[in-house]
């Protein structure tokens, strides 16, 4: 197949990854953008050397990365991704591909799609690390051009999962996903921190991996849904105790406290006797009582 050219606004890990692994399966010299507070024109001549290895070419303006680009991959950090998305859509040609793979709120990807209308647009968010993955990082994408660019990329080795036409549809999953994802981190490091000035990290980590080992992630999260419309106030309570212990150890519990607020707020919901009388429910239900509550 001829591959179409590439062009790569922004070009941090994600980007020279993709780069490097198009390069390889033989795509045209690909051009590049940046414009941010390491790499901008005039580029570097270090810059200019990694991107020549990876097979791409900077180039001094979004408008001449988009003369020549036919799909079109923005890359940028967060902080930036909307005016980038404008600037993108404003040069935009009928026929053109473009990917947004930045880690924007589902709002933010839907004015890029509204910006970028006389172009085909990818919602498209990473479900996992490119560091981990290469560039077979799984790609869960919506927009209405997803099929397209599933057609263009999937026979070059990316691994991308159709969502639907809307764009905002993927990046709300991927959001969601990152609350979870990203507040495990940072519950393990205040947890394994706390451990390690304790003493105790080799019996917190047994005491931590050994209940999750056994059983599936999935079952647990739904054991954790279908208790805490039971059980929130009581453990909001344990929890102001670990929090007290946490400063006694000289460890600031902000997830901790995170954690007391979050068990609060289902409890002042006040569905547990409701739920505490039903024969038997399941997650969803809880889930979709919560919902009804919070909507009013």
């Amino acid at each position: 197949m001829t591959i179409p050219v590439i062009g790569f606004v922004g070009f941090g890990e994600a980007a020279q990854c993709f780069a490097a692994h198009l390069a390889a399966q033989g795509a045209p010299p690909m051009p590049v953008f940046c414009d941010g507070p390491t790499n901008h024109p005039p580029y570097s001549a270090g810059f200019r050397a990694k991107a020549a290895s990876l097979g791409a070419e900077p180039v001094d303006s979004l408008a001449a990365l988009m003369e020549r680009a036919e799909v079109v991959f923005s890359a940028v950090v967060v902080a930036t991704a909307a005016p980038v998305g404008r600037a993108i859509g404003a040069l935009a040609r009928p026929g053109m591909l473009v990917v947004d793979v930045n880690a924007s709120t589902p709002h933010a990807k839907k004015q890029a799609a509204e910006a970028c209308r006389d172009a085909a647009f990818v919602d498209a968010n990473l479900m996992g690390a490119v560091g981990l993955y290469g560039a077979k990082v799984p790609l869960y994408c919506s927009g209405g051009g997803t099929a397209r660019f599933r057609q263009l990329f999937a026979p070059l080795g990316f691994s991308i999962e159709d969502a639907g036409p809307e764009p905002g549809t993927a990046a709300a999953v991927k959001m969601l996903r990152s609350v979870v994802t990203k507040g495990i981190e940072a519950l393990v490091m205040e947890a394994m921190t706390a451990a390690t000035l304790a003493g105790v990290r080799p019996e917190a980590l047994r005491g931590i991996c050994g209940p999750m080992d056994a059983t599936s992630f999935s079952s647990f999260l739904d054991m954790c849904v279908r208790t805490d419309v039971l059980h929130a106030e009581r453990r909001a309570v344990e929890m102001e105790g670990v929090a007290d212990g946490l400063r006694e150890m000289g460890v600031p519990p902000l997830m901790t406290d995170a954690t007391v607020a979050r068990l609060r707020a289902s409890a002042a919901l006040g569905l547990r006797a409701d739920f505490a009388a039903r024969p038997a429910y399941d997650a969803a239900a809880v889930l979709d009582a919560y919902a009804a509550v919070m909507r009013g």
